[in-house]
């Protein structure tokens, strides 16, 4: 099955969330706009990133860009974790675009896993919204730091596809002067997701957010630097399993709902 687009489930007016999660109940593979961090405390299990799969355990730290897709496949009876998650603006203002796109994986010392799993524990009961993010952007933001470490090109590849997706991999292997194949393929090693394929992914992720101000399909679609409407539409479909009509008619209200209920069940 294809990874299904699935926003971070924020609770309303959020544009920072931290869930933690004992894997009562497993989202299919899915990507989404938002940055998201995991921080494996304790047990060990399997998470799928992209097409790799690599087992995880007590201390190790992951970074998921927007777009790149991932799943928990199995986990240990004692698996605990937790998921950390900015808006896209608060990423970018918190961390900003270069950092965040060189943030891959770590692995934290004890006493400096048992530091942040305390910090990330009694954020997440804070009611007040503004001390709530601002607490979260900051330990988001040294977790990037400790995770940092991904490949120039990759690097460089993951910039350009966010900030403007409708570069063809040629164009940007010759300003990054390097061959087309090799830049596909330190993008491809890196995040685990072809980079025609991510692009695509930003794309949609856009339309979404042009829908949203008020934009009509169609132009939504060519905002978003679709090729046409009909692009969008398969697009859409492949990553969303309806059409864009039916998801903005009320699919979507449907899926928040199911997110929502996933959530609770944590």
């Amino acid at each position: 099955m294809s990874p299904l687009f699935q926003p971070f489930p924020m609770q309303s007016g959020r544009r920072a969330q931290v869930w933690r999660h004992q894997p009562a109940f497993q989202r299919p593979r899915h990507f989404h706009d938002e940055p998201e961090i995991n921080v494996v405390v304790s047990g060990s299990g399997t998470l799928g990133i992209g097409d790799r799969t690599l087992r995880v355990s007590a201390g190790d730290l992951f970074v998921f860009q927007p777009g790149q897709d991932h799943v928990l496949v199995d986990a240990s009876a004692d698996f605990d974790l937790f998921v950390l998650a900015l808006s896209e603006e608060l990423a970018e203002r918190a961390v900003g675009l270069r950092t965040l796109a060189s943030g891959r994986q770590a692995t934290l010392p004890e006493p400096e896993l048992r530091t942040t799993a305390s910090e990330l524990a009694h954020v997440a009961t804070v009611r007040d919204g503004t001390v709530a993010e601002a607490r979260l952007a900051g330990l988001f933001a040294r977790a990037v730091g400790w995770a940092s470490g991904s490949h120039v090109l990759s690097r460089r590849a993951l910039e350009s596809a966010r900030t403007e997706p409708a570069l063809p991999g040629a164009a940007l292997a010759r300003r990054l002067s390097t061959a087309p194949s090799l830049l596909s393929r330190s993008f491809h090693e890196e995040l685990g997701v072809p980079l025609v394929e991510y692009r695509a992914r930003v794309k949609l992720m856009r339309f979404v957010e042009h829908v949203d101000r008020g934009h009509s399909l169609i132009r939504a679609a060519f905002e978003a630097d679709f090729g046409s409407y009909a692009q969008c539409h398969r697009v859409f479909r492949r990553a969303v399993g309806c059409s864009p009509r039916d998801y903005f008619a009320g699919e979507r209200r449907r899926i928040d709902a199911e997110m929502a209920r996933s959530v609770r069940a944590q």
